[in-house]
């Protein structure tokens, strides 16, 4: 979410935020929630691939794309200026095992309705899709959208599997890193603070994935690039004493989208979501061009809500 500002905006927003910190706020939360478009897809999104995709018109007037037709739901969330076709190599695969793909096309980027987009808002986005859709096995997400997959299940999407993609565990701390962009003065920056709480229903590092555990359902897979120059590795380290039982997949070279196309990344993401055995180290090792090391495996832990 992290955007380049002409030179004279921290001068404005220092200006204003000292005479109204409230509408400071409110104008620094409208420039952080703004997509503003889209990235240029990769090279393999473009690729045609063995099933094509159909679009779907689903509740709330929110578009997706899906594949297959039948068997169990994974929905899958794309991320910060993504789009669903960038789950397309996974979807087939996945498809191939059985299962259905419903991959959401975020608000704010142009298809769905709404021009902002937030964590909270996607976690929305995939409770809305979900009260209509019996039998979901997974979520799935890229990026900001794992944020948001996270966030679903602890809103009360149910699900038995939760993948996390090159996904940052603490997206609160844009909020910090945004203010001092654009050279938010104190008093606006509690305004912004307040600003995001309010949006996400409480405080809002209370929905990072890292404060966050599910029940004892809820197998979950965090895959990461050491490469990855727009979310750090260290991100998903985080994760692990917060989510001790979980699995940790890490690569290197892949970088921050291409994770989603590598076939050693799409055939452990697939065996995770329709194998109920993932223990087996074996079943980890990916392919040349995605050297891997893995962590342990099993269940979140649950705690006291």
């Amino acid at each position: 979410m992290a955007e380049k500002f002409p030179w004279w905006l921290p001068r404005a927003f220092g200006v204003i935020g000292r005479i109204a910190p409230d509408f400071a706020a409110r104008a620094a939360a409208e420039l952080l929630t703004r997509p503003g478009g889209r990235n240029p897809p990769q090279p393999w999104e473009l690729e045609s691939s063995t099933i094509a995709p159909r679009r779907l018109h689903m509740k709330g007037r929110l578009e997706a794309l899906a594949w297959g037709d039948a068997g169990p739901v994974v929905l899958a969330q794309h991320g910060w200026r993504g789009r669903p076709t960038q789950f397309g190599p996974i979807a087939v695969a996945l498809v191939a095992r059985g299962c259905q793909v419903i991959a959401l096309d975020a608000p704010g980027h142009g298809v769905s309705p709404g021009k902002r987009a937030t964590p909270r808002l996607l976690a929305d986005s995939l409770l809305t899709v979900a009260a209509d859709l019996p039998g979901i096995r997974a979520v799935i997400g890229h990026s900001l959208g794992g944020a948001a997959a996270a966030i679903a299940l602890e809103l009360g999407l149910q699900a038995h599997r939760l993948v996390l993609l090159g996904s940052p565990s603490r997206p609160s701390r844009f909020i910090a890193g945004h203010a001092n962009r654009i050279g938010l003065p104190p008093k606006a920056r509690r305004a912004l603070d307040d600003w995001f709480d309010a949006h996400a229903g409480r405080a809002a590092e209370m929905l990072d994935p890292v404060s966050l555990r599910f029940g004892t359902g809820v197998r979950a897979l965090v895959v990461h690039d050491r490469d990855d120059d727009v979310i750090p590795i260290q991100e998903a380290e985080l994760l692990e004493p917060a989510w001790p039982l979980a699995r940790f997949l890490y690569t290197s070279g892949l970088g921050h989208r291409d994770l989603l196309a590598n076939p050693g990344v799409v055939e452990s993401v697939a065996d995770f979501v329709v194998d109920a055995n993932v223990t087996d180290p074996d079943s980890w090792r990916l392919q040349p061009g995605g050297a891997a090391e893995t962590g342990s495996t099993g269940t979140v832990p649950s705690t006291a809500r």
